[in-house]
């Protein structure tokens, strides 16, 4: 019997994909303000670890003072362009827009990733969460593991030993099933 071609193999990973991501709703579902608390947490944590927190503070401040400050820059603009039109001024409508500095805002999402991690492994439910995104992460290996010949799947072996990677529990169940004779 043949193996699977390649778009059976990800036929098969986008379904499987499909079933984790139930699953992690499920678990995510337990405790539904865990996601929004580690990423939170994991970003403050990120500031403090690059030593950007009292600059992030300085920041936010500014932010803070710039609002107040476009709020009332927006309400004499809205008073104006209203005087002008011989309307209301709540009828006037002036849109602002702000962003941050790229470089810093990658790299505090980075270091949240991490500390994301680290905060979902401090509780059953969010381990449970990392174990099913990294099977999912995985889980096109999985599928190509399940269905390669004896020499890649003693190549994969080799290679995880040498780099200290661990292996999912799909990627080692995988490995066990025998290989399909052509």
């Amino acid at each position: 019997m043949p193996g699977l071609t390649v778009s059976e193999k990800n036929h098969w990973k986008d379904r499987l994909a499909k079933r984790i991501d139930k699953k992690l709703e499920a678990v995510a579902a337990e405790d539904p303000h865990l996601l929004d608390r580690v990423k939170r947490e994991a970003r403050e944590r990120a500031l403090q670890s690059l030593g950007l927190a009292d600059f992030q503070q300085e920041l936010d401040q500014i932010e803070r003072d710039e609002k107040q400050l476009d709020q009332q820059k927006a309400r004499l603009e809205r008073q104006m362009l209203a005087h002008l039109r011989g309307v209301p001024a709540d009828s006037v409508d002036i849109i602002h827009t702000s962003y941050m500095d790229r470089e810093v805002d990658q790299a505090v999402e980075r270091r949240r990733s991490v500390h994301e991690e680290e905060l979902m492994a401090d509780s059953e439910i969010g381990r449970r969460i990392l174990n099913l995104c990294r099977e999912k992460d995985s889980l096109l290996d999985s599928v190509w593991l399940a269905s390669s010949p004896r020499q890649i799947k003693a190549l994969w072996s080799k290679v995880a030993e040498l780099l200290g990677d661990e292996q999912t529990q799909l990627q080692r169940d995988a490995l066990a099933i025998d290989p399909v004779e052509e």
